[in-house]
């Protein structure tokens, strides 16, 4: 298995490796009020607590999909280093992330290509909440570097 800091190359990614999970949290009012702020979203769900539950009917404010969908994206190019490309990701939010909860990413390879002259991965994502209830699933497909044979440095290619 590959950890965070190590070098990614395609060759050593095989389909079933699981992706080192992060947790991040836990989710304060500082966070959100910061993320609402670089959106430009005003929406009381994300920082007034006295609204959500007035209005709503919710416990506390809850964390922006975005927000979640950035630290999910940063759990990924964190694994694949600064030479990967994340080049599509689909997410589907499936449950609020509440003031206090820790968030929790987790990832698989499903699929690796074929083809040598392409080097993809496609990848399942997971979110959780402290409680084991998923916050959101995803697909991703990934494009990491190829390590350089004698061959690539002879004809100068890659």
């Amino acid at each position: 298995m590959i950890t965070i800091n190590q070098e990614l190359y395609f060759e050593d990614i095989r389909a079933g490796d699981p992706i080192p999970s992060r947790e991040y949290g836990p989710l304060t009012i500082v966070d959100t009020v910061r993320w609402a702020g670089l959106q430009e979203n005003t929406q009381h769900l994300h920082y007034d607590r006295d609204h959500v539950r007035q209005r709503n009917g919710l416990p506390t404010f809850i964390a922006s999909g975005a927000y979640r969908q950035a630290l999910l994206i940063r759990m990924l190019t964190d694994w694949m280093g600064p030479r990967g490309w994340l080049r599509k990701i689909s997410v589907r939010h499936t449950y609020s992330t509440f003031e206090g909860d820790m968030m929790k990413f987790s990832g698989r390879v499903a699929e690796t290509s074929s083809d040598p002259s392409d080097s993809w991965l496609i990848c399942d994502l997971d979110g959780k909440n402290p409680a084991g209830q998923q916050i959101l699933t995803g697909r991703c497909t990934l494009i990491l570097p190829r390590r350089k044979t004698e061959n690539d440095n002879a004809l100068g290619e890659r």
